[in-house]
């Protein structure tokens, strides 16, 4: 569960402070499929950056699965994601003169797991996103919706139990980003991963159970969507 209380953060621009999220309070069940949407510089990706742990906060708290993320420290942090949140970027995130198995591997490298165990997860993942016949090819081999089916699936290596997207369809046409949006609904529902989507597109937002807008840094829509 994520349990965010009065968040507030800024960010210095010359000799000026920008309040880029204003006491933001949100609490998100675990399986729950939520899209967070607003116009640029609503604080969108600030407030993804702040549930995954990629980014401080000036006040309030944050509660993770029981734990609070402001005390953590960096190490702490980096352990948090690694076990427990996937990230799927707008711009894949991915090696591109390396094969699809060398990027899913890529976040156990780190781990104490065996390689040929590692081999066996991420292989499992790649077959779970539907590139079974892709495994060894280059990324920059494959288009654009089998390169974010990769990085979707070197999201779930780790066993995270929630996947965070940053406009994961940005960069697709229209019939490729509904079979990512398609493959992220069916995670939610078969796997029960939280997934929660930032976006601004209404189309691709439909897609979730539950739509948040933010406008300058607040909250000012909360709905659950009709399925």
């Amino acid at each position: 569960m994520i349990e965010l209380k009065r968040i507030n953060k800024y960010y210095k621009t010359g000799k000026n402070m920008f309040q880029a999220l204003k006491d933001v309070s949100l609490t998100i069940d675990d399986g729950e499929f939520v899209s967070i949407m607003g116009q640029s510089g609503a604080g969108k990706s600030t407030l993804m950056h702040i549930i995954g742990t990629l980014d401080d906060f000036d006040s309030g708290s944050y509660m993770l699965d029981g734990e609070l993320v402001n005390t953590m420290k960096d190490k702490k942090k980096s352990l948090l994601r690694s076990s427990k949140i996937g990230f799927v970027m707008q711009d894949f995130a991915l090696i591109n003169h390396e094969t699809v198995l060398y990027n899913v591997m890529l976040p156990m490298y780190f781990s104490n797991v065996k390689y040929s165990e590692m081999k066996k997860i991420a292989i499992d993942k790649i077959m779970h996103v539907g590139l079974g016949d892709q495994v060894t090819k280059k990324v920059n081999q494959l288009s654009g919706g089998q390169k974010q089916r990769v990085a979707i699936a070197r999201a779930l290596v780790a066993g995270a139990s929630m996947i965070l997207a940053d406009e994961p369809t940005g960069q697709l046409d229209s019939n490729t980003g509904k079979e990512i949006m398609e493959l992220l609904k069916t995670l939610n529902e078969e796997d029960g991963i939280t997934v929660i989507l930032v976006t601004h597109d209404l189309s691709i937002s439909e897609y979730s159970r539950r739509r948040i807008v933010l406008s300058d840094g607040k909250i000012v829509s909360d709905e659950k969507l009709e399925k």
